[in-house]
């Protein structure tokens, strides 16, 4: 029979063998956030690499020692990139500090995985980095220094159609992309002060065309009192007329009698009497 102490040690042993396969064993499980996809990547077997991925959701449970789970965002990446510059046609140097706004179409996971075989944020800083570049150097040779600064939006939609073109065609959706041109000091100094001179006489075109509208008050003004005072003097005019018209001999003897004091005059002119024939 087995002692007491050959059970206790048989115990023991079987309670460390536990908690080692426990501590060891190679299940686990992933779970797969919203806005992300995962893809799973057999390590061992005739079906071992990366030509058989699938891709997993939610939480997936697999054998860490002969399967890989790769986790992808589908959300919007926000990527800054270092400025750089850039070449015109004319030979100008810009500064371009792009910004890019991204998001992974989720049904090419696999295919970006079997393509580059690198985590998210080394393919953004490789292969998407160096296609930006290249996008903004190819579109620069194609226009001169001051067509960039006249056709900016222009400059940018082509830059945009060619990423959209190249990223998209690998699973990369392009979102927005932010340029943030600085043409070089020259141009600068060039366009302040063409702004400049473009300020001045817009500010000396504004000026002239107050002091012309001034000055048509003015005369608007003048013309209105000289009209006034014609038509002032043509009804004083009219008036004095019509009085003309209206005095009769008859009219200026009632006015006369009606002022008159009732004095007779004292002076006789020629020897002859002032006779006042009143009916």
């Amino acid at each position: 029979m087995m002692t007491l102490g050959r059970k206790i040690m048989i115990g023991v042993a079987a309670f460390v063998l536990l908690i080692i396969v426990v501590v060891i064993q190679p299940f686990t499980f992933e779970n797969i956030d919203a806005g992300n996809v995962g893809i799973r990547i057999n390590l061992y077997g005739t079906d071992k690499g990366v030509d058989n991925i699938t891709l997993v959701t939610g939480r997936v449970w697999y054998n860490a020692w002969t399967t890989k789970i790769i986790e992808f965002p589908t959300y919007t990446q926000s990527v800054d990139y270092d400025s750089f510059v850039i070449t015109t046609k004319d030979a100008a140097e810009f500064k371009v500090d792009p910004k890019l706004n991204y998001h992974i179409n989720p049904d090419k996971v696999p295919q970006i995985y079997r393509q580059y075989r690198r985590p998210l944020g080394e393919i953004q800083q490789g292969f998407m980095k160096n296609t930006i570049y290249d996008a903004y150097r190819i579109v620069a040779n194609s226009f001169t220094s001051d067509s960039v600064m006249s056709n900016r939006e222009v400059f940018e939609d082509r830059v945009q159609n060619v990423l959209t073109k190249t990223l998209g065609k690998d699973g990369f959706i392009y979102d927005q992309l932010t340029s943030a041109i600085t043409p070089p000091p020259s141009l600068r100094q060039m366009i302040d002060e063409k702004n400049t001179s473009i300020q001045a006489r817009l500010k000396a075109e504004n000026m002239a065309k107050q002091a012309e509208a001034e000055a048509k008050v003015i005369i608007a003004r003048a013309e209105g009192q000289a009209k006034a005072t014609l038509i002032k003097a043509r009804a004083e005019a009219e008036a004095n007329e019509l009085r003309q018209k209206t005095i009769t001999p008859l009219l200026i003897q009632q006015e006369w009698v009606a002022k008159w004091n009732g004095v007779l005059p004292t002076t006789n002119a020629g020897g002859a009497s002032l006779m006042l024939g009143i009916k």
